[in-house]
């Protein structure tokens, strides 16, 4: 969905771009020894800007509106390179959206990197603090820097080889995770009586390393904001690493081998579910007018340019999966797309997508244009 509306927004400036390459086609030329009739150059304009907009979204064309070469040269080279720029766009967003996917390994990393680097951080000041003034020493002062849980992601290989690779790491990120240290850490009632605890048991450091994961790093805004700014669609992600890292966290055991460590799988058949972004990527974009025509049909009273951006992005998808998916219910797909619009849409958009979609699924089962094979899902309305 982010994809097709960032398509939709290049898509939106592509003809901008095309409307400043006619205009500036139709500028006087000073270097001219004619006459410049500007009063013409200007109607020309007009005329070559209804063009391009009837080429690209079908806009009527006056037909007192008498075309001249110079006026199709003109709108036909600014509706090519309208074209060609959207093309470009669609494979850089498509490839784009298969990499943020991907990406979400990356954050899981840099979060389990986040709690190793505190726990350096602790034995280098728990060392100096040693040094300089032991009777202050805390029985506790060693417990993060010794945590066996975050000991067990230090010593992975698996992590490790991950980051190098991913060119993840923290070192650049000093004045931030020092400061998160001392001013969120440190002050937490929680993590301070772990650190007044001798000779913690490994329960307890899980319960420690569980709780920063869970009430720190994913619950104070500044922490939130680092990563906002990392990946623009954090706010999606989020959820999903959390996941990823507290799943990780809880399968760790006191005996577990940090050599037996996998990274975690964000999907449980990333082939598969890959094949499925790029089949609703590919067929709402191939499908755009047609699927943009069967929605206008069903939306009295209501311009489909008027109808929430969001909500025909998710209509055109929920489209694209009844007819190209064999093995999805029809009521699931609805459903789906149902939550979406909850999400990211207006307050009425459930009943709004939930009556469209009910009303288009009726007719092209009607058709028979729903193919759907499998047991259960021949009557599937």
């Amino acid at each position: 969905m982010q994809t097709l509306f960032a398509l939709g927004q290049c898509k939106e400036a592509n003809f901008n771009i095309g409307l400043a390459e006619i205009e500036e086609a139709f500028q006087p030329d000073l270097n001219s020894m004619e006459p410049q009739d500007k009063v013409q150059l200007k109607a020309d304009a007009r005329k070559a800007r209804a063009l391009l907009n009837n080429k690209v979204y079908g806009v009527t064309l006056n037909e007192s509106d008498a075309m001249t070469e110079k006026i199709e040269e003109v709108a036909s080279l600014a509706y090519k390179n309208y074209l060609d720029n959207s093309k470009k766009d669609f494979e850089r967003l498509r490839k784009d959206m298969i990499l943020d996917a991907e990406s979400l390994v990356d954050y899981f990393l840099w979060i389990i990197g986040l709690l190793v680097t505190w726990s350096d951080l602790s034995k280098t000041e728990t060392d100096k603090k040693q040094k300089l003034t032991p009777e202050r020493l805390l029985s506790g002062d060693f417990n993060l820097s010794k945590n066996r849980v975050i000991d067990f992601f230090r010593n992975s290989s698996k992590v490790q080889v991950a980051m190098v690779k991913r060119n993840i790491s923290w070192e650049e990120e000093e004045d931030n995770f020092k400061s998160w240290y001392k001013e969120i850490v440190k002050k937490d009632e929680t993590f301070s009586e772990y650190r007044r605890t001798p000779n913690p048991t490994f329960e307890d450091d899980k319960n420690l390393v569980e709780y920063l994961v869970k009430d720190l790093i994913f619950k104070t805004d500044v922490i939130l904001s680092f990563f906002e700014e990392k990946d623009i669609h954090w706010k999606e992600n989020k959820q999903i690493v959390r996941s990823l890292v507290a799943r990780s966290i809880r399968d760790v055991e006191e005996d577990s081998d940090p050599k037996g460590f996998e990274l975690p799988d964000f999907s449980n058949n990333w082939e598969e579910d890959k094949d499925f972004f790029e089949r609703i990527l590919d067929s709402t974009v191939e499908h755009d007018k047609e699927y943009a025509e069967m929605i206008a049909g069903k939306t009295k009273n209501w311009e489909v340019d008027r109808l929430a951006n969001t909500d025909q992005i998710i209509l055109k998808m929920a489209i694209a999966e009844m007819l190209n998916f064999r093995n999805i219910p029809v009521k699931v797909t609805i459903n789906e797309y149902i939550e979406l619009s909850k999400n990211y849409s207006t307050p009425k958009s459930k009943q709004f997508v939930n009556g469209i979609l009910d009303v288009i699924s009726g007719e092209l089962k009607e058709k028979g244009e729903l193919k759907k094979t499998g047991r259960g899902l021949i009557d599937n309305k």
